[in-house]
């Protein structure tokens, strides 16, 4: 699934924080089967949204960069 939302994540951190494997976002709920593939999708997820710079202290793409070494 491509498209995540920081929403989407929090809902997922939600459950895995509060240990239960039902997840409602909006007008879908979901259950998952165990608390190893709420973690797995949390990876995912962040991964695509930080690629994405959807995340505070994410990187941003294409945000030129300067690198300057000195010899003294």
């Amino acid at each position: 699934m491509a498209g995540y939302t920081v929403a989407q994540l929090e809902a997922i951190e939600t459950a895995i924080t509060s240990g239960t494997l039902k997840v409602r976002y909006a007008d879908k709920e979901v259950t998952y089967h165990s608390l190893a593939e709420l973690r797995a999708l949390r990876t995912d997820m962040r991964a695509e949204l930080e690629a994405n710079g959807m995340l505070a202290g994410a990187p941003s793409r294409g945000v030129p960069t300067v690198t300057m070494f000195c010899r003294d």
